[in-house]
């Protein structure tokens, strides 16, 4: 596997940070064959291709705003990160992206999965501090140092985006108008919020650990995945496999149950251990299981995998993926 030890951010800009936020997610959405979620191959009935792309360039604007509040509000030995107001980035993303296509929520999953890897990126150009363990210690400070203000924006967020499958949780539910109020009350950050959601949101979990899957799995794989195959499509069908066969999605525990989200992690272990998309049989089931979660009409759409993964090609570009 590859080692984390020794390797550096190899972005010098905020317009170097950008196009890898460009390229990530246009690099997930087109991965083929992704088993069960839209790619260049196949549309929802609601839901094309062409949304995510329309999505995804909407967005950018946000994430040069968010990027250029932190390069300028930065300063050396700074105590508290709470001046990044993730909350305020979220809200303006999600507007964004819900107002310039008509498939509805497409990537509120990929604006909260880059938002603090873009964030961190910014803050380790300014400390001029490239290494691999300073960009997740910065990662963790982000959201440790976040505000109440952030968690309700948000909650605004999300329910502009009114994104299917939402789970509850005990007190601040996203559908209880007391929340927003309760939030600030009694001082709920986005760290509080993450953890208290973590064990049914693979999203919530990620802000709660550190970014773990990411960082720590998805990333090492990914990199020796496009050693072997030199080849950026199946390293990113094959690190998506990788997630899912570690991690049940919760996307699809949400919608169908832990049961059948348990199968398809299985299958995606049983794939991989054909080789993946790198070899032929690999191949062709992967195109016959994506066959089959696409016949479930998105009730087995391993969504969230998808953002994971999106996080991951980020930071593989950032510290140095071409391809």
């Amino acid at each position: 596997m590859a080692t984390l030890d020794n390797i550096k951010l190899s972005i010098h800009s905020l317009d170097d940070v950008l196009t890898c936020i460009n390229l990530a997610s246009s690099l997930e959405i087109a991965a083929w064959p992704k088993p069960g979620n839209v790619h260049r191959a196949v549309d929802f009935e609601s839901t094309r291709f062409e949304h995510f792309l329309a999505g995804i360039s909407a967005i950018l604007p946000s994430f040069k705003d968010l990027c250029t509040r932190i390069d300028n509000k930065y300063e050396n030995n700074v105590v508290n990160f709470s001046f990044v107001n993730l909350g305020q980035f979220y809200l303006a993303a999600a507007n964004r992206m819900m107002s310039w296509q008509k498939g509805g929520n497409v990537l509120l999953g990929h604006i909260l999965i880059l938002a603090p890897l873009a964030a961190s990126t910014i803050i380790c150009l300014k400390q001029k501090a490239l290494s691999f363990n300073k960009y997740k210690e910065n990662i963790e400070r982000i959201i440790n140092d976040s505000t109440p203000e952030d968690t309700i924006l948000l909650y605004k967020a999300i329910r502009h985006c009114n994104p299917g499958g939402m789970g509850k949780i005990e007190k601040y539910d996203l559908n209880d108008e007391n929340s927003l109020q309760e939030i600030k009350l009694d001082n709920i950050n986005l760290k509080k919020i993450f953890s208290l959601s973590k064990g049914y949101d693979l999203i919530s979990s990620e802000y709660a650990s550190g970014f773990q899957i990411v960082l720590a799995e998805g990333y090492p794989y990914f990199i020796n995945s496009f050693n072997e195959s030199k080849d950026i499509n199946i390293a990113s069908v094959n690190t998506f496999l990788k997630i899912l066969a570690n991690h049940n999605d919760t996307l699809i525990i949400r919608k169908s149950g832990e049961s059948l989200a348990n199968e398809v992690s299985l299958r995606a272990k049983e794939i991989l251990e054909m080789g993946g998309l790198i070899s032929e049989k690999g191949k062709e089931t992967i195109i016959n299981f994506d066959s089959y979660l696409q016949l479930q009409k998105g009730q087995l759409n391993p969504g969230t995998t998808a953002d994971l993964l999106t996080g991951v090609l980020f930071v593989a570009l950032l510290f140095g993926l071409r391809y």
